[in-house]
């Protein structure tokens, strides 16, 4: 299969989300009161219970739909064959819990009208902030395993997000879809679309198409913190991927940006595309001023560390890459840099300044690939083992 671009423009049907929300932003009803901590047992359950420990419900998505803003709900190992959606602020917390999404293409309103139904689990909108996702696996959902979108002080810590993507290759739902030339790519294992001030800790996310995603679509994605995490063997895309879908993020931060988040402590191994990348593929489009520090950042088919511009109007300046530990990844198609690349840093038109500093860089051919108008600081400070044949070109 021919490799996903690692900045191509996924979700190209949330474009007109905006409206849509502002229109009819929503909240799920709420039946009647629930105590603060719910259960919920595949064994033992059923949903017409009152979801107590001692008579739990049979389903997640029951016991979401019946808890007050602010419930805990604590779900029995097992698994679940369902597709939950989460509006209003909820701890769900998981004991290696599975949630199979397999074939589940229900979605809620107003995403599902515009094509993304294919998520396992989705934390969606203002009332939704402040929730928690712990101890899940997620897999085999047609799309994401988690989306978190439009929402903020979410956490998704310690939860498995493995084998989703499945739309990619079988009855693809519009969101993995190819858009003209742009394949679709299902919007990778986790995806966070639209997010602030929230914390992606701990998880494992493997076999997916991608990674870990974080755009801007309906408005910025900034002040998150995706650390601890381990993205594996994502075969056709990025470990994690930052990149701008939003033409308003050069001239407006509030409607649209990646920016000032932070990406570190993580291993990005074996993926199809860069262990990160921070992409602005088109005008408007704006990554800038994330950290990307201390990551393992190995055997990647791309660069271990990408930043693309690739036309005018456009914002990739000010981030840095700082004391990660890169080894034995693939070339960088974009910069054409024609040789395995520890860091790929290509801009067609916009001067771009960044930081690049105190790097290990080991079993490559560049350590260093530069194309374009960049100001690098910090770059004398990088450390190449004698494997690296060339520290910069």
């Amino acid at each position: 299969m021919t490799l996903v671009s690692p900045h191509r423009l996924t979700r190209a049907a949330a474009v007109g989300l905006a409206a849509a929300m502002a229109a009819a932003m929503f909240a799920a009803p709420i039946a009647a009161a629930s105590p603060a901590g719910l259960y919920v047992s595949h064994e033992h359950g059923m949903d017409s219970n009152p979801c107590t420990n001692s008579q739990p419900c049979l389903t997640i998505s029951h016991a979401v739909a019946v808890a007050t803003p602010g419930a805990t709900i604590h779900v029995d190992g097992g698994t679940y064959a369902e597709q939950v959606s989460i509006t209003k602020k909820v701890i769900l917390t998981g004991q290696g819990s599975v949630i199979d999404a397999t074939g589940q293409t229900g979605g809620i309103q107003p995403l599902a009208g515009k094509g993304i139904v294919g998520y396992g689990l989705l934390v969606f909108g203002p009332g939704a902030s402040g929730s928690v996702v712990k101890g899940f696996a997620v897999e085999h959902a047609a799309a994401e395993g988690i989306l978190v979108a439009a929402t903020s002080k979410v956490v998704i810590q310690d939860n498995t997000v493995r084998l989703n993507d499945a739309g990619s290759s079988t009855n693809p739902p519009l969101e993995c879809q190819a858009q003209g030339n742009v394949p679709g790519d299902c919007g990778e294992g986790v995806h966070l679309l639209s997010v602030t001030w929230s914390r992606l800790v701990h998880n494992l996310v493997e076999n997916n198409v991608g990674g870990i995603l974080i755009t801007d679509e309906i408005g910025p994605s900034a002040h998150n913190v995706i650390s601890g995490n381990t993205s594996l063997n994502n075969l056709l895309d990025c470990g994690i991927t930052l990149p701008s879908h939003n033409a308003q993020a050069m001239t407006d931060p509030t409607m649209g940006g990646v920016y000032d988040n932070l990406v570190i402590n993580n291993v990005s191994e074996g993926n199809g595309g860069a262990g990160v990348g921070m992409f602005a593929p088109f005008p408007g489009t704006a990554s800038y001023n994330n950290r990307v520090i201390h990551n393992t950042l190995r055997n990647n088919g791309q660069a271990g560390v990408g930043i693309h511009a690739h036309a005018p109007g456009q914002n990739v300046s000010g981030n840095a890459i700082v004391n990660n530990w890169i080894s034995g990844n693939g070339v960088d198609p974009d910069s054409g840099s024609g040789h395995p690349t520890g860091i790929a840093l290509f801009s067609a038109v916009v001067p771009v300044t960044v930081a690049v500093s105190g790097n290990h860089i080991s079993n490559e051919y560049w350590g260093i690939f530069k194309v374009g108008p960049f100001t690098i600081n910090g770059l004398s400070s990088n450390h190449y083992a004698s494997s690296v044949t060339a520290p910069t070109n």
